[in-house]
């Protein structure tokens, strides 16, 4: 059982994918969104270690003039402000250092799915699938038509992934005409 799971696993690991339109929207995806959260991320260490921001989240409301009625990124700037100027240095420095991590991840992805890995496909359907409990817990929670669409987007990669691109669901003994390489 375990020499035969080890043996699909080598398999899986070496074999190149096709590279779809919808496998390039995802790495282009992958890595908008790793660059976005590593540069957020330093730039919030940066940011808190040379300013009090929570003086810093007060006075750029107050120069943005958010107000509650005003558009969805502006409200949603408005709460990201009043959160990080109410964390404390501890709870920046960890938002940080999760975002950064995600970045990279999400980085590594792209690099995968550029190379034509398929265990890039892989890692893509576990760090998406990973994180769906928390995105429908917050979009119940507090709902947005941008976390309803970022949900909706998740959902795809997964169903693309697992029917389209059939992972976990091919063997190497029912595979007759491809190579393992």
């Amino acid at each position: 059982m375990i020499s035969a799971a080890w043996g699909w696993v080598r398999w899986e690991a070496h074999r190149e994918i096709q590279v779809t339109r919808v496998i390039e929207l995802i790495t282009i995806e992958r890595f908008i969104k790793g660059a976005i959260l590593i540069l957020g991320g330093i730039a919030l260490v940066v940011a808190g270690e040379a300013t009090d921001l929570g003086r810093l989240a007060r006075n750029l409301q107050e120069q943005a003039v958010l107000q509650p009625d005003a558009s969805l990124l502006r409200r949603a700037l408005n709460a990201l402000l009043e959160k990080l100027g109410k964390a404390s240095d501890l709870r920046r420095d960890e938002i940080a250092g999760a975002a950064v991590l995600y970045g990279i991840i999400e980085v590594i992805e792209g690099i995968g799915l550029l190379r034509r890995r398929r265990w890039a496909e892989y890692l893509v359907l576990i760090a998406t699938s990973a994180f769906l409990p928390l995105e429908v817990d917050e979009l119940l929670r507090h709902p947005s038509p941008f976390k309803a669409g970022a949900l909706l987007v998740n959902v795809a990669i997964i169903v693309y992934l697992v029917w389209r691109k059939r992972l976990f669901l091919e063997r190497p003994d029912t595979i007759t005409a491809e190579s393992p390489a």
